[in-house]
């Protein structure tokens, strides 16, 4: 998708927009909105820029919730990726991708009306308004009026985590660890549990907030990797069995779930390099995280012990429809997700409380 499919940067006619609460949004003579503009690493302004205009097959959202992305603490942090994941304007980026909001104007659309609560994907949502193109609207799913806006911009990174759970097919009896409890290996667990509700859970981070929220999702047992040995831990939980083609004992595991990924000032073993160790012959490693660095894997490993690999990224659009209406049907409840929300104006002190594994899960903005 291209930026430009997501921001307008010139002005057209002003068009009569609708608010959520009733009556008509009073636009702006200046055509401009506020917006949460990355000018570098840890470097968020809320400034006015300008209001997009929805063109041909393009609708425009006012922004109710918009969910901070792990991936967008790559930008946050570091300036990683910052062009895949962000909208370039005048003066900036503006980043957000999983949002939810109101329609407020529409151009040539037939299926869209003002006031249709939506949740959908793009770029540029930490903002007030955004434009959704014609593509993006073709994901757009409506937002069940028991559904808040905060549950409904949990959709995506859902979909993110399904379509991961999807590529390895866990069944009942099967041992699942999932290393890394943010929303991606959160939702892991969730969909592991709605896919195999007979299957072993073992959850792994460094926050004991988060471990505590993923034995409320289904992990039978979590692991703290800062207490020691994360691998011999996992055996301790399920058992041993030693291996004829490598000088080594695996863990009775069948599918590892790598939700982590590698950070760019992180040492030691990486956590793909503990999931090939403790995974079983014939398992199965997910990857579903981004690596900030590179990292250095024994591929022998793999190979003796006869692993498939698979590499997750996002998912495909009948995956973000399930996601919506597993949240929708009450099957997977994303509430107890959300730990925090922000207005629009606090964008900076939201994106630092998101890199606060201990105290945060998942950060929202409601513009």
């Amino acid at each position: 998708m291209a930026l430009s499919d997501c921001w307008a940067l010139t002005p057209e006619a002003s068009t009569t927009l609708c608010d959520s609460v009733g009556g008509s949004y009073q636009e702006r003579e200046d055509h401009a909105m506020k917006a949460a503009i990355f000018k570098g690493p840890r470097d968020i302004r809320v400034e006015d820029v300008e209001r997009p205009v929805a063109g041909p097959g393009e609708a425009i959202l006012r922004v109710r919730a918009c969910g901070i992305c792990g991936s967008d603490l790559h930008t946050y942090r570091h300036g990683l990726f910052e062009e895949g994941l962000s909208a370039e304007i005048d003066g900036g980026r503006v980043m957000g991708h999983e949002f939810s909001g109101e329609v407020v104007e529409v151009n040539g659309l037939t299926d869209l009306k003002q006031g249709d609560r939506i949740c959908t994907v793009g770029m540029g949502a930490n903002a007030e308004f955004v434009k959704v193109s014609e593509q993006m609207l073709a994901l757009a799913r409506p937002v069940a009026n028991h559904v808040s806006y905060d549950e409904a911009a949990t959709t995506e990174p859902l979909a993110t985590s399904l379509h991961a759970a999807k590529l390895a097919k866990p069944v009942d009896g099967q041992t699942c660890v999932v290393m890394g409890a943010g929303i991606i290996g959160l939702g892991v667990i969730q969909c592991i549990r709605a896919m195999a509700p007979g299957a072993h859970i073992i959850s792994v981070d460094v926050s004991s907030k988060r471990l505590e929220m993923a034995r409320q999702l289904g992990a039978a047992d979590t692991i703290n990797a800062v207490d020691g040995d994360t691998v011999e831990a996992v055996k301790a939980l399920t058992g041993s069995t030693s291996l004829g083609v490598i000088d080594a004992e695996d863990a009775n595991v069948d599918i590892v779930f790598d939700c982590a990924g590698a950070g760019k000032n992180t040492s030691g073993p990486s956590v793909l390099s503990q999931a090939m160790d403790m995974v079983s012959f014939g398992g199965q490693l997910v990857v579903v995280a981004v690596f900030e660095k590179p990292i250095e894997l024994d591929m022998n490993i793999a190979v003796r012990k006869d692993l498939r690999i698979h590499g997750s990224w996002a998912w495909v659009p009948e995956e973000f429809v399930e996601a919506a209406e597993l949240i929708e049907s009450g099957k997977i409840d994303r509430k107890p997700l959300i730990s925090h929300t922000f207005a629009l104006a606090d964008a900076s002190e939201a994106y630092e409380t998101q890199l606060q594994a201990d105290s945060a899960i998942k950060v929202v903005l409601n513009p």
